[in-house]
């Protein structure tokens, strides 16, 4: 495909304007390679404009709300 070519040669290749319910207009959007989830798109964050894996944040999100739920845990099992 023209796009994994492009994606390659590139790093990202576009994949036109895409809105969201709640957004306010739409953003660009881009397919690129994750090296742990392989291909994947998302739209530019920030001012650097990264694009992000939208699965590697999920799980990072999981993670992080995981060790939350073990500490407040931990807490409660402290308390006299």
């Amino acid at each position: 495909h023209l796009q994994r070519l492009e994606i390659r040669l590139l790093g990202k290749a576009f994949l036109g304007y895409r809105a969201r319910d709640g957004w306010r207009q739409s953003l660009p959007f881009y397919a690129f390679r994750c090296p742990i989830h392989g291909y994947v798109e998302d739209y530019p964050h920030g001012y650097a404009e990264r694009l992000d894996c939208p699965l590697c944040t999920r799980e990072e999100l999981a993670g992080i709300q995981v060790a939350e739920d073990e500490a407040t845990l931990a807490e409660i099992n402290t308390v006299p």
